[in-house]
């Protein structure tokens, strides 16, 4: 072999090399031990969940994208040396609760997962992202809060294990960016759900986060021009007697355009069985309009009716 073929065969063998050393199998089958116990169904799990954004709140359809890190930690036994590595799947060695999302319209796995084993456990993690259905309550609205909540189930029935939650705190919104809203709690909670034609119950996992739309901004944008419209049509009172024509034109811009704004403000939010806070406030805004241009024609004809 001549000294360029060997120079070229060991620059083929380094890159080889560096590739294996770079794949998680590679690592976990040299630094990394698996044993049975890994990917046995444990007694316990134990689940958290980092929240990191929420792009985007479509209130129209009632649902929001999110981004959010979950993983959950299992015990083994033993005492394991400490060793980390990523996985496409957990097919190979690694216990896998196979998590549902129940209220997610469309959620996918943007990371590998992360699986770091030390001592007598293993934890497990991986970064979402999907569009989730909320439940949304616009009765104060464009004062309202709103709980954003993620609901999650395991394959695996109460029978087979247990979960349980870690314990997590409100600071964990503090990097979270939601643009509109204010950040106010944080909650977990677990409770027990049955499907259909099965007598085995399964824990369901609520993890929500209730946010406080940013009243001021909103507010100007909504009722600034409304508040200018009542105040025109209630300036049109002080109008001479000889004015009347001005005076009933400014008053029917004023219903023409109170009833425009109303058909603009439902396409901020969805059809409701019920009534918000802003369509009280447009109704008030309309009926004193119309009241104004009522008591504006009545003077009228009760003078004519005296001359």
């Amino acid at each position: 072999m001549t000294l360029f073929k060997k120079i070229i065969f060991n620059f083929i063998k380094i890159l080889i090399l560096k590739f294996l050393i770079s794949t998680p199998i590679f690592a976990k089958q040299n630094d990394c031990k698996i044993t049975a116990e890994m990917s046995n169904v444990p007694e316990e799990l134990y689940v958290d969940t980092y929240p990191i954004i929420i792009t985007g709140i479509n209130e129209l359809e009632s649902t929001f994208d999110y981004q959010f890190y979950l993983g959950y930690w299992y015990e083994i036994g033993g005492d394991m040396p400490y060793c980390f590595f990523e996985s496409n799947n957990l097919e190979e060695g690694i216990f896998n609760p196979y998590f549902e999302f129940q209220n997610a319209i469309d959620l996918e796995r943007v990371t590998s997962f992360g699986v770091e084993i030390e001592e007598e456990g293993v934890y497990v993690s991986a970064k979402y992202k999907g569009k989730f259905k909320g439940k949304f309550d616009f009765t104060m609205y464009p004062f309202d809060t709103q709980d954003l909540h993620v609901d999650i189930s395991s394959t695996y029935s109460t029978d087979d294990f247990k979960i349980y939650l870690e314990d997590q705190k409100n600071s964990l919104l503090d990097a979270l960016e939601v643009q509109g809203w204010d950040k106010i709690n944080f909650a977990k909670k677990i409770g027990v759900e049955k499907w259909d034609q099965d007598d085995e119950e399964y824990d369901l996992i609520s993890y929500t986060i209730t946010l406080d739309r940013q009243v001021f901004s909103i507010s100007l944008r909504l009722f600034l021009p409304l508040l200018v419209i009542v105040s025109l049509n209630f300036l049109s009172l002080l109008l001479e007697r000889n004015d009347f024509e001005s005076k009933i034109e400014i008053q029917l811009a004023a219903l023409i355009a109170v009833a425009a704004y109303s058909i603009l403000m439902d396409t901020k939010i969805p059809d409701l069985p019920y009534l918000t806070i802003a369509d009280s406030i447009i109704a008030l805004s309309f009926f004193s309009s119309a009241i104004i241009l009522a008591i504006s024609i009545l003077k009228k004809r009760k003078r004519d009716y005296q001359n």
